[in-house]
């Protein structure tokens, strides 16, 4: 008889987007009616990056995982277990986040308009009957998904601040509405049916905010896979056609053209050329490929044409291996959990019980009307407007001031992130340099050259060259007073170097590899040794078939970069760099810098392992870059911070960024961080204090000793003014002093 097989060996990981989810609250509720499905060993949800992980038994379909979820207003895709793509997971989520955003700000239209009526008519005197007619589209329309999820939440018996939003609106509403009928009964507790709709347009506003910062989470992965180009040109027979980039297979042979993209992972069989590798590898200088060589999607073509044979497509390239990257490390790093959530599995049910027991105790003592305002009020008075506000209405500020000052802050939870940081990793090129080489250093062969003439001789050839070393090379005459003469006979060879005749004499310009293949390889190491010593990059000139000079350049270091330092760390900073750069280059300029922790020729998920290396060992780094190598790193760091002017995936993966060029811009940032955390803690102290002094007078403690208590008007008014303080509060944040300490 065969053993029957072990359920856990057969079971298989899966991770899937889950829609519908608004809070970590509701990625909580996930977990557990995913748990609920036989068959289910385990499963984590990640709601910053809307998706569940689980483990499943071979039993285990799609339709019951769909079932259980649906409970909860949640959803999933169609195809969710059949191996989707991370492309159909982000257009699924895309797409879904767009409806959402549409409903959320129909809703906060609908409940602000609602808001604006019900003032209007207590402005004009008109009569309490009306304000339940005016107010019904709020709680009807606007609010019908917070009472939908709040009464799901009661009856799991776990309810969140949904649960009392949805109560405390539904029972300000109610009350005003039977007021109309029995006013008797009802008493002064019909008359704050605004507190209904000003509970549900603050509310809804403070989760508008957050959707919208939240749908950025997609755009960093979506930058990634929109590198590589939608199309690419295959050989079919003799032919060169034309298909999507999805019909692409291993093997076979792709054209790029000079200027396109690359579309795949290959090997060239065909044409030499020089790639911009930058955005992989933060090089800031083009590199040479040859038959044989490796070529990365993604990457841009220089002059040549070439052709490839195809080792990877889409998810299986270098690129869709850095856009899973960053797309794990967002899942895998749930956002900062506010305080509010955090006290909230407390706080709503303590609330509810001194509701219930207010009701029960008035209602015995002093009837029925009594018990009722009392009980609407403390539902009133606790309603978390002050708490919903406290957040998002500092994050607007810091935003608005943040941009004054030339920055980004994208969220909340980025802030407090900011915040802790203790440690600044910093990418090399683009961000502590300006990625613009510059000429450095100028060796002649020997003695009897004159390396001047030699140097304007060169620049003369380069001057009809677009690419940036070319540049640099005339830039370097010009700063020592030469004169570039017009070369004759100009010839560009892709990945190899350039050729003209100057003087009389045939001048050639190119890589030490290339040289080598002109000229014996020791004099060309020679030669070229000093300057990589210095962690230069070497360029070799020869002259009628002699070697003349070896040219040094160097990536130019921001003006502002010691500077930036010296703030950095006197903020009580450790500062490192994490680069792609050559190590000897990483080396030169963290010695300029004083720099002690540095390393170079990082691959981008090497850089992203240094980031959890740090973590692990109980440090908060922030990542500081501008390319899409950077982008894993930006993700896997407690905060990434883009450098403005960098690649869009950056800019997207980042938490932060710089919205100009301009690094001085990150102690700033760092110092509104910090201050804008202080005020959210001020707000949050605030609300919580404010519902610690004010239940008790809501619920009429102090009423039988002579005391005073809390009718539900006063309720509503203590409500509104808290949160008017909160939002006070708030606005400091645009006159907050942000020092400088250079």
């Amino acid at each position: 008889m065969a053993p029957t097989p072990d359920p856990a060996s057969t079971a298989r990981t899966v991770r899937f987007p889950v829609a519908g989810m608004h809070c970590q609250a509701c990625a909580n509720s996930v977990r557990k009616l995913l748990q609920t499905v036989p068959g289910v060993a385990d499963a984590d949800v990640y709601y910053a990056a809307q998706t569940a992980e689980a483990r499943l038994a071979p039993e285990v379909t799609e339709q019951s995982l769909r079932m259980a979820l649906s409970r909860g207003g949640y959803d999933l895709p169609a195809g969710a277990l059949d191996g989707r793509t991370l492309e159909q997971d982000i257009a699924y989520r895309e797409e879904r986040e767009v409806e959402e955003r549409r409903d959320e700000a129909r809703r906060l239209l609908i409940a602000a308009a609602c808001l604006a009526a019900v003032w209007g008519a207590r402005l004009l005197d008109a009569p309490h009957d009306l304000d339940p007619l005016l107010a019904a589209p709020a709680v009807i329309v606007a609010g019908k998904k917070i009472l939908a999820r709040g009464a799901r939440g009661l009856r799991r018996g776990a309810p969140d601040m949904d649960a009392l939003v949805g109560l405390g609106v539904l029972t300000a509403w109610l009350a005003g509405a039977a007021g109309a009928f029995a006013p008797a009964l009802i008493g002064e507790a019909s008359h704050h049916v605004h507190a209904a709709v000003m509970i549900l347009t603050f509310v809804l506003l403070g989760r508008w905010l957050e959707g919208r910062a939240r749908s950025r989470a997609n755009r960093a992965v979506r930058a990634l896979l929109d590198l590589a180009p939608p199309t690419a040109r295959i050989i079919r027979g003799n032919e060169e056609v034309e298909v999507a980039l999805s019909e692409v297979r291993r093997d076979q042979r792709v054209v790029v053209r000079p200027g396109e993209r690359v579309p795949v992972d290959g090997l060239i069989v065909e044409g030499q050329t020089s790639l911009d590798e930058s955005m992989l590898t933060g090089e800031p200088f083009p590199v040479e490929r040859s038959p044989g060589e490796e070529v990365r999607a993604g990457t841009l073509n220089g002059n040549g044409a070439v052709t490839i044979r195809t080792t990877g497509i889409g998810s299986d390239t270098v690129l869709g291996r850095i856009a899973m990257a960053v797309h794990s490390a967002q899942a895998s790093r749930a956002p900062v959990q506010r305080m509010a959530d955090r006290i909230s599995a407390v706080f709503v049910p303590i609330v509810l019980g001194i509701a219930a027991a207010t009701f029960a105790g008035w209602s015995v003592f002093a009837g029925i009307p009594a018990g009722i305002s009392h009980a609407v009020a403390v539902l009133v008075i606790a309603c978390p407007c002050a708490l919903g506000l406290a957040t998002p209405t500092a994050v607007v500020v810091a935003c608005g001031r943040g941009a004054r000052e030339g920055i980004l802050v994208k969220d909340a939870a980025a802030i407090e992130q900011l915040a802790a940081v203790d440690l600044i990793a910093l990418d090399k090129t683009g961000t502590l340099t300006r990625g613009e080489p510059e000429l450095r250093s100028v060796l002649p062969a020997d003695e009897a050259i004159d390396a001047d003439s030699a140097l304007a001789r060169a620049a003369g050839v380069e001057r009809s060259s677009e690419q940036p070393l070319a540049k640099a090379v005339v830039a370097g005459a010009r700063e020592r007073g030469l004169s570039a003469p017009r070369a004759r006979s100009f010839l560009a060879e892709p990945g190899v170097g350039v050729r003209g005749e100057v003087d009389g004499r045939e001048i050639w310009i190119g890589s030490p590899r290339a040289a080598a293949e002109r000229l014996p390889s020791e004099a060309v190491e020679r030669a070229v040794a000093p300057l990589i010593a210095r962690g230069e990059t070497p360029v070799i000139v020869i002259e009628d078939g002699m070697l003349t000079l070896s040219l040094g350049l160097v990536d130019r270091m921001r003006a502002e970069t010691p500077v930036v330092l010296g703030e950095l760390r006197s903020l009580g900073l450790d500062v490192a760099i994490l680069s792609g750069d050559d190590q000897e280059a990483v080396n030169t300029l963290a010695s300029e810098l004083g720099i002690e922790e540095a390393e170079g020729s990082l691959r981008p998920e090497e850089k992203g392992a240094r980031l959890r290396e740090f973590i692990g060992r109980g440090r908060q780094p922030a990542m500081v870059g501008d390319g899409i190598n950077d982008a894993p790193a930006l993700a896997a760091a407690t905060v990434g911070v883009a450098m403005g002017g960098g690649a869009d995936a950056a800019l997207e993966a980042a938490e932060a960024a710089l919205l100009r060029d301009d690094l001085s811009r990150l102690p700033v940032l760092l110092e509104l961080a910090r201050k804008t955390l202080r005020v959210i803690r001020q707000n949050l102290f605030w609300a919580f204090a404010y519902n610690l002094v004010a239940l008790p007078f809501a619920a009429g403690l102090f009423k039988p000793f002579g005391g005073p208590g809390a009718s539900p008007g006063l309720a509503a008014a203590a409500m509104a003014a808290s949160s008017l303080l909160v939002v006070c509060n708030s606005l400091r944040l645009r006159s907050l002093s942000l020092e400088r300490r250079a």
